[in-house]
Protein backbone atom coordinates (compact mmCIF):
# COMPACT_ATOMS: atom_id res chain seq x y z
CA UNK A 1 0.00 0.00 0.00
CA UNK A 2 3.12 2.36 0.15
CA UNK A 3 4.04 3.23 -2.89
CA UNK A 4 7.13 5.49 -4.11
CA UNK A 5 6.11 8.18 -7.00
CA UNK A 6 9.43 8.93 -8.47
CA UNK A 7 8.18 12.56 -9.93
CA UNK A 8 11.30 14.85 -11.39
CA UNK A 9 9.06 18.07 -10.40
CA UNK A 10 9.37 16.98 -6.56
CA UNK A 11 12.66 15.53 -6.60
CA UNK A 12 14.09 18.49 -8.64
CA UNK A 13 13.22 20.27 -4.83
CA UNK A 14 14.40 17.58 -2.87
CA UNK A 15 11.12 16.22 -1.23
CA UNK A 16 10.46 12.35 -2.12
CA UNK A 17 7.14 11.65 -2.59
CA UNK A 18 4.93 8.71 -1.51
CA UNK A 19 1.29 7.24 -1.86
CA UNK A 20 -0.50 5.39 0.79
CA UNK A 21 -3.12 3.67 -1.91
CA UNK A 22 -6.48 3.21 -0.20
CA UNK A 23 -7.69 2.76 -3.53
CA UNK A 24 -5.94 -0.55 -3.58
CA UNK A 25 -7.74 -2.49 -1.24
CA UNK A 26 -9.21 -5.68 -2.01
CA UNK A 27 -12.93 -6.63 -0.77
CA UNK A 28 -16.02 -4.85 -1.21
CA UNK A 29 -15.11 -1.34 0.60
CA UNK A 30 -11.95 0.78 -0.75
CA UNK A 31 -10.64 4.20 0.23
CA UNK A 32 -10.66 5.46 3.93
CA UNK A 33 -14.61 4.76 3.70
CA UNK A 34 -13.24 1.05 4.70
CA UNK A 35 -11.70 2.18 8.01
CA UNK A 36 -14.97 4.42 8.58
CA UNK A 37 -17.78 2.22 7.90
CA UNK A 38 -16.47 -1.04 9.13
CA UNK A 39 -16.34 -0.48 12.82
CA UNK A 40 -19.77 1.12 12.15
CA UNK A 41 -21.27 -1.73 10.40
CA UNK A 42 -19.74 -4.01 12.92
CA UNK A 43 -21.59 -2.22 15.92
CA UNK A 44 -25.15 -1.99 13.90
CA UNK A 45 -24.89 -6.15 13.32
CA UNK A 46 -23.83 -6.00 17.30
CA UNK A 47 -26.92 -4.20 18.33
CA UNK A 48 -29.43 -6.60 16.13
CA UNK A 49 -30.38 -3.28 13.70
CA UNK A 50 -31.85 -4.30 10.59
CA UNK A 51 -31.19 -1.12 8.69
CA UNK A 52 -28.22 1.41 8.38
CA UNK A 53 -29.47 4.62 7.29
CA UNK A 54 -26.98 7.96 6.62
CA UNK A 55 -26.63 11.35 4.11
CA UNK A 56 -25.14 12.47 1.45
CA UNK A 57 -25.00 14.13 -1.73
CA UNK A 58 -26.07 12.23 -5.57
CA UNK A 59 -22.38 11.46 -6.34
CA UNK A 60 -21.51 10.63 -2.66
CA UNK A 61 -18.61 8.10 -2.09
CA UNK A 62 -20.18 7.59 1.30
CA UNK A 63 -23.94 6.44 0.58
CA UNK A 64 -22.06 4.73 -2.41
CA UNK A 65 -20.06 2.44 -0.07
CA UNK A 66 -22.75 2.07 2.54
CA UNK A 67 -24.83 0.77 0.78
CA UNK A 68 -21.99 -1.60 -1.19
CA UNK A 69 -21.08 -2.80 2.47
CA UNK A 70 -24.64 -3.16 3.87
CA UNK A 71 -25.50 -5.64 1.33
CA UNK A 72 -22.28 -8.01 1.82
CA UNK A 73 -23.65 -7.77 5.55
CA UNK A 74 -27.13 -8.39 5.15
CA UNK A 75 -27.89 -5.13 6.13
CA UNK A 76 -31.18 -2.84 4.84
CA UNK A 77 -29.30 0.71 3.72
CA UNK A 78 -31.58 3.43 3.84
CA UNK A 79 -29.70 7.07 1.67
CA UNK A 80 -30.93 10.68 2.57
CA UNK A 81 -30.41 12.23 -0.41
CA UNK A 82 -29.70 16.02 -1.18
CA UNK A 83 -31.33 16.07 -4.14
CA UNK A 84 -34.61 16.70 -6.30
CA UNK A 85 -36.76 13.56 -6.46
CA UNK A 86 -37.77 14.11 -9.87
CA UNK A 87 -33.79 14.57 -10.94
CA UNK A 88 -32.77 11.02 -12.93
CA UNK A 89 -30.53 9.19 -10.75
CA UNK A 90 -26.63 9.60 -11.09
CA UNK A 91 -24.69 6.29 -11.77
CA UNK A 92 -23.60 6.25 -8.08
CA UNK A 93 -27.40 5.91 -6.77
CA UNK A 94 -27.85 3.73 -9.63
CA UNK A 95 -25.18 1.47 -8.00
CA UNK A 96 -26.26 1.86 -4.63
CA UNK A 97 -30.35 0.98 -5.73
CA UNK A 98 -28.83 -1.72 -7.56
CA UNK A 99 -27.71 -3.22 -4.36
CA UNK A 100 -30.35 -2.17 -2.48
CA UNK A 101 -30.22 1.36 -0.63
CA UNK A 102 -33.94 2.84 -0.69
CA UNK A 103 -33.71 6.74 -0.61
CA UNK A 104 -35.40 9.62 0.96
CA UNK A 105 -34.83 12.90 -1.38
CA UNK A 106 -34.53 15.95 0.75
CA UNK A 107 -34.00 19.91 -0.34
CA UNK A 108 -31.44 21.47 0.49
CA UNK A 109 -32.89 22.96 3.19
CA UNK A 110 -33.96 19.81 4.49
CA UNK A 111 -31.07 18.86 4.64
CA UNK A 112 -29.20 21.07 6.13
CA UNK A 113 -31.16 20.04 8.95
CA UNK A 114 -29.18 16.68 9.49
CA UNK A 115 -27.75 16.98 12.64
CA UNK A 116 -31.17 18.51 14.45
CA UNK A 117 -31.81 16.25 16.96
CA UNK A 118 -35.46 16.66 16.65
CA UNK A 119 -35.28 16.33 12.76
CA UNK A 120 -33.29 12.60 13.52
CA UNK A 121 -35.56 12.10 16.30
CA UNK A 122 -38.45 12.36 13.88
CA UNK A 123 -37.06 10.17 11.19
CA UNK A 124 -36.08 7.37 13.49
CA UNK A 125 -39.75 7.10 14.29
CA UNK A 126 -40.53 6.60 10.95
CA UNK A 127 -37.60 4.15 10.31
CA UNK A 128 -37.24 1.58 13.45
CA UNK A 129 -34.32 -0.51 13.84
CA UNK A 130 -32.20 1.51 12.35
CA UNK A 131 -28.76 2.57 13.00
CA UNK A 132 -28.20 5.82 12.18
CA UNK A 133 -24.32 7.61 10.76
CA UNK A 134 -23.66 10.85 10.02
CA UNK A 135 -22.55 12.02 6.69
CA UNK A 136 -19.15 10.66 5.90
CA UNK A 137 -19.24 8.32 8.33
CA UNK A 138 -17.27 10.81 10.70
CA UNK A 139 -18.73 9.39 14.56
CA UNK A 140 -16.70 8.32 17.58
CA UNK A 141 -16.87 4.42 15.55
CA UNK A 142 -15.60 6.06 12.73
CA UNK A 143 -13.27 8.36 13.93
CA UNK A 144 -11.51 5.36 15.80
CA UNK A 145 -11.97 3.06 12.66
CA UNK A 146 -9.13 5.05 10.84
CA UNK A 147 -6.84 5.29 14.36
CA UNK A 148 -6.33 1.54 12.98
CA UNK A 149 -4.74 3.30 9.60
CA UNK A 150 -2.77 5.57 11.40
CA UNK A 151 -1.43 2.74 13.18
CA UNK A 152 -0.86 1.10 10.02
CA UNK A 153 1.14 4.02 8.62
CA UNK A 154 2.81 4.17 11.29
CA UNK A 155 4.38 0.86 11.11
CA UNK A 156 5.62 1.33 7.62
CA UNK A 157 6.72 5.05 7.90
CA UNK A 158 10.36 5.69 6.92
CA UNK A 159 12.16 7.18 8.96
CA UNK A 160 12.74 10.65 8.48
CA UNK A 161 11.48 14.34 8.66
CA UNK A 162 7.72 13.67 7.14
CA UNK A 163 4.14 15.45 5.61
CA UNK A 164 1.38 13.04 5.87
CA UNK A 165 -1.23 14.66 3.53
CA UNK A 166 -4.61 13.65 3.25
CA UNK A 167 -7.85 15.63 1.86
CA UNK A 168 -10.59 16.14 4.14
CA UNK A 169 -14.43 16.22 3.83
CA UNK A 170 -16.00 16.10 7.40
CA UNK A 171 -12.30 15.68 9.03
CA UNK A 172 -12.81 12.64 10.55
CA UNK A 173 -10.22 10.83 8.62
CA UNK A 174 -8.05 13.11 9.70
CA UNK A 175 -8.67 13.18 13.56
CA UNK A 176 -8.30 9.07 13.23
CA UNK A 177 -5.17 9.43 11.62
CA UNK A 178 -3.46 11.82 13.64
CA UNK A 179 -4.25 10.23 16.91
CA UNK A 180 -3.11 7.09 14.97
CA UNK A 181 0.11 7.96 14.17
CA UNK A 182 0.42 9.33 18.00
CA UNK A 183 4.02 10.63 19.04
CA UNK A 184 5.50 9.75 15.93
CA UNK A 185 8.71 11.63 15.75
CA UNK A 186 8.93 13.73 12.70
CA UNK A 187 5.60 13.58 11.56
CA UNK A 188 2.85 16.08 10.90
CA UNK A 189 -0.40 15.46 9.16
CA UNK A 190 -1.95 17.96 7.27
CA UNK A 191 -5.28 18.23 6.24
CA UNK A 192 -6.24 19.80 2.71
CA UNK A 193 -10.21 20.89 3.37
CA UNK A 194 -12.13 20.15 -0.07
CA UNK A 195 -15.41 22.39 1.21
CA UNK A 196 -15.28 25.96 1.66
CA UNK A 197 -16.26 27.33 5.01
CA UNK A 198 -13.34 27.36 7.73
CA UNK A 199 -14.90 25.09 10.06
CA UNK A 200 -12.45 22.20 10.10
CA UNK A 201 -10.44 23.38 13.11
CA UNK A 202 -13.05 23.42 15.10
CA UNK A 203 -14.32 19.86 13.73
CA UNK A 204 -11.07 18.19 13.92
CA UNK A 205 -11.04 19.01 17.70
CA UNK A 206 -14.82 18.05 18.02
CA UNK A 207 -14.27 14.32 16.29
CA UNK A 208 -10.97 13.79 18.70
CA UNK A 209 -12.96 14.69 21.46
CA UNK A 210 -16.05 12.66 20.69
CA UNK A 211 -14.13 9.89 20.39
CA UNK A 212 -12.23 10.18 23.48
CA UNK A 213 -8.72 11.15 21.77
CA UNK A 214 -5.98 13.48 21.60
CA UNK A 215 -3.45 14.18 18.99
CA UNK A 216 -1.36 18.22 18.69
CA UNK A 217 -0.18 16.62 15.23
CA UNK A 218 -1.69 18.35 13.06
CA UNK A 219 -2.81 21.53 10.89
CA UNK A 220 -5.18 22.80 8.35
CA UNK A 221 -3.52 23.82 5.18
CA UNK A 222 -6.74 26.45 4.38
CA UNK A 223 -8.14 27.77 0.36
CA UNK A 224 -7.32 24.56 -1.52
CA UNK A 225 -10.73 23.66 -2.41
CA UNK A 226 -9.94 25.28 -5.96
CA UNK A 227 -13.59 26.83 -6.70
CA UNK A 228 -15.62 24.63 -4.52
CA UNK A 229 -16.30 21.02 -3.75
CA UNK A 230 -16.65 19.10 -6.60
CA UNK A 231 -15.33 21.49 -8.88
CA UNK A 232 -12.17 20.41 -11.82
CA UNK A 233 -10.96 23.04 -13.33
CA UNK A 234 -9.18 22.89 -16.49
CA UNK A 235 -5.46 23.42 -14.84
CA UNK A 236 -6.67 20.64 -12.35
CA UNK A 237 -7.95 18.26 -14.98
CA UNK A 238 -4.32 18.77 -16.86
CA UNK A 239 -2.53 17.55 -13.84
CA UNK A 240 -4.47 14.54 -13.28
CA UNK A 241 -4.20 13.24 -16.81
CA UNK A 242 -0.34 14.23 -17.00
CA UNK A 243 -0.48 12.60 -13.68
CA UNK A 244 -1.67 8.96 -14.64
CA UNK A 245 0.35 9.69 -17.83
CA UNK A 246 4.12 10.00 -15.77
CA UNK A 247 2.84 7.33 -12.99
CA UNK A 248 -0.34 5.11 -14.21
CA UNK A 249 -1.90 6.19 -11.00
CA UNK A 250 -5.66 7.52 -11.30
CA UNK A 251 -7.22 10.35 -9.27
CA UNK A 252 -10.30 11.73 -8.80
CA UNK A 253 -10.98 15.70 -8.95
CA UNK A 254 -12.83 15.54 -6.07
CA UNK A 255 -10.08 14.45 -2.98
CA UNK A 256 -7.16 13.21 -4.17
CA UNK A 257 -6.29 14.63 -7.54
CA UNK A 258 -7.11 18.52 -5.53
CA UNK A 259 -4.84 17.16 -2.83
CA UNK A 260 -1.62 16.48 -5.11
CA UNK A 261 -2.49 19.37 -7.30
CA UNK A 262 -1.75 21.31 -4.46
CA UNK A 263 1.18 19.56 -3.05
CA UNK A 264 2.97 20.36 -6.51
CA UNK A 265 1.65 23.99 -6.04
CA UNK A 266 3.44 23.79 -2.59
CA UNK A 267 6.93 22.34 -3.59
CA UNK A 268 6.80 24.48 -6.43
CA UNK A 269 6.57 27.60 -4.48
CA UNK A 270 9.86 26.28 -2.29
CA UNK A 271 7.61 24.36 0.67
CA UNK A 272 8.47 21.27 1.93
CA UNK A 273 12.04 21.58 1.81
CA UNK A 274 14.20 18.50 3.70
CA UNK A 275 11.08 16.71 4.47
CA UNK A 276 9.33 13.94 2.88
CA UNK A 277 5.56 13.57 1.51
CA UNK A 278 3.40 10.75 2.03
CA UNK A 279 -0.22 11.49 0.10
CA UNK A 280 -3.49 9.33 1.23
CA UNK A 281 -5.09 8.34 -1.93
CA UNK A 282 -8.38 7.86 -0.40
CA UNK A 283 -10.19 6.40 -2.94
CA UNK A 284 -13.52 7.30 -4.52
CA UNK A 285 -13.04 6.77 -8.23
CA UNK A 286 -16.29 5.76 -9.20
CA UNK A 287 -16.84 9.21 -8.50
CA UNK A 288 -14.65 10.20 -12.11
CA UNK A 289 -17.90 9.06 -13.65
CA UNK A 290 -19.52 12.36 -12.99
CA UNK A 291 -16.55 13.81 -15.61
CA UNK A 292 -17.08 12.30 -18.85
CA UNK A 293 -14.70 14.81 -20.53
CA UNK A 294 -12.03 13.90 -17.92
CA UNK A 295 -12.61 10.49 -18.41
CA UNK A 296 -11.91 10.63 -22.33
CA UNK A 297 -8.97 13.00 -21.72
CA UNK A 298 -7.37 9.76 -19.46
CA UNK A 299 -8.35 7.46 -22.12
CA UNK A 300 -6.45 9.36 -24.59
CA UNK A 301 -3.17 8.45 -22.25
CA UNK A 302 -3.67 4.85 -21.95
CA UNK A 303 -6.51 4.41 -18.94
CA UNK A 304 -8.65 1.45 -19.79
CA UNK A 305 -12.00 2.67 -17.70
CA UNK A 306 -13.48 1.73 -14.19
CA UNK A 307 -13.74 -1.91 -12.75
CA UNK A 308 -17.49 -3.13 -12.76
CA UNK A 309 -18.62 -3.64 -9.22
CA UNK A 310 -15.99 -1.13 -7.63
Amino acid sequence: MLQQIFDERFARAGVPLYLWRLDQLPGVLAGNKYYKLSSNLDHAVAAGRLRVASFGGAWSNHLHALARAGQARGLKTLGLVRTDASTALTPMLEDARRWGMEFIFLSRSDYRRRHDPGFLDSLSGDWPDTFWVPEGGSNALGVTGCVSLGREIARALPDRDLIVALACGTGGTLAGVAAGLGAKAQVQVCGYPMVKGGFYQSAVEEHLRSAGLCADNWAIVEDVAMGGYGTCSPELARFIVDFYRRHQVVLEPVYTGKLLYALLQQVQAGEFQGRSLLALHTGGLQGLRGYPALLADLAEVGFQGLEEGF
